[in-house]
């Protein structure tokens, strides 16, 4: 059960002049260390768009919500009893503003006005626009990630074994490029969406607990005639993994990725996918199964293969 500090839903007698151009949806769970100077950069960052902020939390103990109260009263906050996922989160958020355009925002970024602008003035500019993102930096200002396309079986293969990352940069991002364009998809670290786009193909599907979501969305914008804009020029600092450790998010990112192909790619392709993970996870299982007879490897080794066993469940039963 959830509690929200104001209606969660649209207000259809609220006056136009009152809707603000964008509406900032931010999921936290446990991250107030990264929460407030993610907030405070919005304040500060010279945004020109008139905005909101609405962050959801979801039952976060670590006094985030105390620290919301004091430092930024005029946020909005939904406050979650558990961890409902992002997703669903996330679509609690969007479901109580009304801006325009709405951005998805990673608790974990250090945003700046400039890139905001750019994203607001794009989507004003561009009718056929659902969505728009930009280049995603390392704390250290270095490239970390642009923008993707939808994948296939042989660029799986390359991640789950880390010869993508091994020998092409950023895998499976492409390179760090600086010309704008239409591209498949980009991540919601800080992601700019068309409302009116939303309204169109639906909100984030909920079946995604976190990881996956953002792609599946921007493949129904682009099967509805959206197209997706990457703008490296505008850049947004993301430290990136901070709301839990390797091994629990590989369950999370695997659970993400059978669930696309399952409900996006043909019954061939989904299924290709779950044997492919299940076989390179028991090649895996016996690799570390070798190393825990190393005393000093055994406490790796242990995380390890619990981590691929979990990746097998999901092979065999999709939850």
């Amino acid at each position: 059960m959830e509690t929200n500090s104001s209606p969660a839903t649209k207000n259809p007698s609220q006056a136009t002049e009152s809707v603000p151009q964008m509406s900032i949806v931010l999921v936290c769970w446990n991250n107030k260390a990264y929460l407030e100077p993610c907030l405070q950069s919005l304040y500060d960052g010279g945004l020109s768009s008139s905005f909101e902020v609405v962050v959801v939390d979801n039952g976060s103990t670590d006094g985030s919500q105390e620290m919301l109260q004091e430092k930024f009263p005029q946020v909005q906050i939904i406050q979650n009893e558990s961890n409902v996922g992002l997703s669903r989160a996330s679509n609690q958020g969007i479901l109580s503003t009304h801006g325009k355009y709405v951005l998805l925002l990673n608790n974990d970024t250090l945003v700046n006005g400039s890139a905001l602008n750019a994203f607001a003035k794009l989507l004003d500019n561009t009718p056929n626009a659902g969505a728009v993102g930009g280049k995603l930096l390392n704390e250290d200002g270095s490239f970390q990630a642009g923008y993707a396309n939808f994948s296939t079986l042989l660029e799986e293969f390359l991640m789950a074994t880390g010869l993508g990352d091994k020998f092409l940069d950023g895998f499976p991002s492409h390179k760090n490029s600086e010309n704008e364009r239409i591209v498949g998809w980009l991540s919601s670290a800080c992601l700019l969406l068309r409302r009116k786009a939303l309204d169109q193909i639906g909100l984030l599907d909920e079946n995604y607990f976190i990881y996956g979501d953002e792609a599946d969305l921007q493949y129904r914008l682009n099967k509805d005639g959206w197209k997706v804009y990457y703008l490296p020029s505008a850049t947004t600092i993301h430290f990136g993994g901070r709301s839990m450790n390797r091994w629990k998010r590989r369950k999370m990112v695997y659970r993400g990725k059978m669930l696309f192909y399952k409900k996006n790619y043909s019954a061939l392709k989904s299924w290709s996918l779950r044997i492919m993970f299940a076989i390179l996870s028991m090649l895996k299982s016996i690799i570390w199964g070798v190393i825990w007879l190393l005393p000093d490897r055994r406490e790796r080794a242990k995380l390890e293969l619990s981590s691929n066993r979990d990746v097998l469940k999901l092979c065999w039963k999709l939850e």
